[in-house]
């Protein structure tokens, strides 16, 4: 049976203002308007279809349950209230984002560097074009740290109305956390309909831009200008809506900014899977992120609060993250015991990135939400925050796939791009939350079958995998939870890495990106499949 939850939806279209000033580059940004543009609409289409659905559905309801009736008053009287608790439903609960007050950003970020992105919204265009410094500080010539080199990060653009996106963004995570964790929340939530009565949930979708992962505390870097869900989750600890909080990053990219703004803060735990290497021994940007990177340099109680699963090697798919996930990821997070949950949801690992050069499927982001619904249950609030992802059909779709899994909608086999995902196993203890949350990741990975019947397992990602498990079953902070190497055996070594990495100039990255409006990797069969509900 088909579940009625709702979803709160954090979108702003004053976020989609942030664009490259200078014209002759625009057009060959990663990072821009349009990301939000389609995922946006393709949420909208989904809540159309869902709505369509459940019209049908509760009408047959309504038309089965009357059927041996003979009063035909009593049948229109049904059918008319099968019907107006049908048009009560609707999937997303809108929001309309908050621009993050000073305070909030102060909880993560210095004074200093507030006023310095404040500064960029009354910069001239010419002085916004040669900004892209680190540390956001403009180069006159009229001091002596002209002469100094300049951090350059050539990712990065400024426009006049960058400062207003990245608070609204902000704004917009620590909204859906002030409404997921809202003891009494009020009947209609903002941008509701007027006839969506009971409009509360514990589950949040913030569409959100610029992305905030890679912001440190006194430097912008890799899209990024203040780091949202950071800032969320020290406002949610600072005004006592939770007491302990998980940042899951799923992102292609280590969030640099925000392992160093929460590495020695033991009520945040932060995950992050992402890639680390590359071919011919070279780091994948931002270079940090290792498995050894434990976090509680100072603060010895957080030793153990961040953990990096770092991919030495492109390509990882669907099977390499259900067994992160399985053996890793969902054990650390049901013993940690949070009230709150984040997803720092980058895209970029999907099949099809411009970037990433991983091969997710649609299927696995809505497994992966799945998994982590049942393992935390349905007290634990959770907020979803977009981060990265460079295929805007793509991320459209993989969006749509999380979504679905928010709202506790069944996935169509249809939309899984030709993978077999079989029957999920039934975990004897279902009272188990981490039993049910692996019992969902069992048709991509399930270390305890055969290899003849197991999805191929990239060698290299599991010794990644152990690498990472090692290190943390000797910190104190999880010494009781029983973490177990996966032996190498069950690997096929056959395997080797599709790599699709380049350094891209311009001209290549703007041809890129023009495909990107279109569908890319149409052999591999995916990305024309559609969710129909």
């Amino acid at each position: 049976m088909m579940s009625r939850a709702k979803v709160f939806l954090a979108y702003d279209k004053r976020m989609e203002l942030h664009e490259d000033p200078d014209e002759e580059t625009r057009e060959y940004q990663f990072e821009r308007p349009e990301r939000l543009v389609f995922i946006y609409r393709k949420l909208m289409e989904l809540q159309e279809r869902l709505i369509q659905y459940h019209q049908m559905r509760t009408r047959r309801i309504g038309s089965e349950s009357d059927r041996d009736g003979d009063d035909e008053k009593e049948k229109n009287k049904s059918a008319s209230r099968y019907e107006n608790h049908y048009y009560e439903y609707v999937p997303f609960i809108q929001l309309q984002c908050k621009a993050a007050t000073r305070d909030m950003i102060e909880l993560v970020h210095t004074p200093e560097f507030y006023k310095k992105l404040e500064a960029t919204s009354t910069m001239t265009k010419e002085q916004l074009i040669d900004l892209p410094t680190i540390d956001c500080t403009l180069r006159d010539g009229n001091n002596d740290d002209d002469n100094a080199e300049a951090e350059i990060d050539n990712d990065m653009y400024f426009s006049k109305d960058t400062f207003v996106a990245a608070l609204l963004a902000a704004g917009g995570v620590v909204e859906c956390v002030n409404r997921v964790t809202d003891p009494d929340p009020d009947p209609i939530s903002d941008g509701a309909p007027s006839n969506c009565s009971n409009s509360t949930s514990n589950r949040a979708l913030a569409i959100v831009r610029p992305p905030g992962h890679h912001a440190c505390q006194e430097s912008v870097m890799g899209f990024c200008f203040f780091n949202s869900v950071v800032v969320a989750a020290k406002h949610a600890i600072h005004t006592q809506r939770a007491s302990k909080v998980v940042i899951l990053d799923w992102d292609i990219h280590h969030g640099n900014g925000t392992s160093d703004l929460t590495r020695e803060d033991s009520n945040i735990l932060y995950i992050s899977l992402h890639r680390f290497g590359m071919s011919h021994g070279e780091k994948f940007f931002p270079g940090t992120g290792n498995y050894d990177d434990i976090g509680g340099g100072i603060n010895p109680s957080a030793k153990g609060a961040n953990l990096n699963i770092a991919w030495r090697s492109g390509d990882m798919g669907n099977a390499e993250y259900a067994a992160a996930m399985s053996e890793l990821v969902l054990p650390l997070i049901s013993a940690f015991g949070a009230d709150l949950i984040i997803v720092s949801c980058g895209l970029d690992a999907a099949n099809g990135d411009l970037i990433g050069d991983c091969s997710v499927y649609p299927s696995m982001y809505y497994m992966m939400t799945k998994a982590l619904l049942e393992t935390i249950g349905k007290q634990v609030p959770l907020v979803v925050a977009l981060e990265g992802g460079y295929n805007l059909n793509v991320n459209a779709m993989c969006m749509e796939a999380v979504a679905l899994a928010l709202l506790d909608e069944e996935w169509d086999e249809d939309g899984t791009g030709g993978i077999d995902r079989g029957e999920a196993a039934v975990p004897q203890d279902r009272s188990n939350g981490l039993e049910r949350g692996r019992a969902l990741l069992q048709p991509f990975w399930d270390s305890s079958l055969e290899k003849n019947k197991r999805e191929n397992v990239k060698r290299s990602a599991v010794e990644d995998i152990n690498r990472s498990i090692r290190v943390m079953r000797n910190t104190s902070l999880w010494k009781d939870v029983d973490l177990k190497e996966i032996p190498l055996h069950v690997t096929n070594v056959a395997r080797m890495t599709r790599s699709r990495s380049k350094k891209m100039n311009d001209t290549t990255n703007g041809k890129a990106i023009e495909a990107s409006n279109e569908i890319v990797d149409i052999d591999l069969n995916f990305a024309l499949q559609s969710l129909s509900i």
